[in-house]
């Protein structure tokens, strides 16, 4: 019985313990962080597959109303409004495909804010280039993107193949 009640006493202080996370935030010096949920992950990879599908609709139903957009030129899109007709030019000018190669969500441990870091590429009539997006969520919904890119090296020369040999190819002449 000893036991027993030793094992739920540890049990329940553990349920208890303090989460402790990693990294820091200069804004707030008690600020650490920890995985947030994988639903945030399955959020934004639905916001990304509706910009290569170019349903402007679900794209803004998976954002706040007042969201917010820097883009790696340094401009700012700031409302849905003004999202929907930015997307609008974009898809119709540059013909985007978006492919996720990875995505983790974190959660602030003192404040609570939930955010997205992930990579991709993105092909455009215009170019190739790999973006990282930080994407932070308000009640499920992304309520701010900002966008890094980043210009993928050319790919290595191929490999030359050697110059065959005279006569390589030529049969031997039959003994007699």
């Amino acid at each position: 019985m000893k036991k027993l009640i030793l094992i739920l006493a540890l049990l329940t202080m553990g349920c208890n313990a303090p989460v402790e996370g990693s990294g820091f935030w200069i804004g707030d010096e008690n600020e650490t962080f920890v995985n947030a949920s994988d639903e945030t992950t399955e959020t934004y990879k639905k916001w990304l597959q509706a910009h290569n599908d170019k349903d402007i609709e679900t794209i803004l139903s998976l954002e706040t109303d007042d969201v917010r957009i820097d883009l790696p030129n340094g401009m700012v899109i700031s409302g849905a409004e003004a999202h929907a007709e930015a997307l609008s030019n974009y898809f119709e000018s540059a013909d985007p495909e978006m492919n996720l190669y990875w995505a983790m969500p974190y959660k602030g441990v003192v404040n609570g804010e939930v955010w997205i870091i992930a990579g991709q590429e993105v092909r455009s009539n215009e170019s190739t280039v790999l973006r990282m997006i930080d994407a932070q969520f308000k009640e499920g919904k992304i309520s701010r993107v900002i966008a890094y890119d980043k210009t993928p090296p050319p790919p290595p020369p191929a490999e030359e193949e050697a110059p065959a040999e005279e006569g390589s190819d030529e049969e031997a002449p039959a003994e007699e």
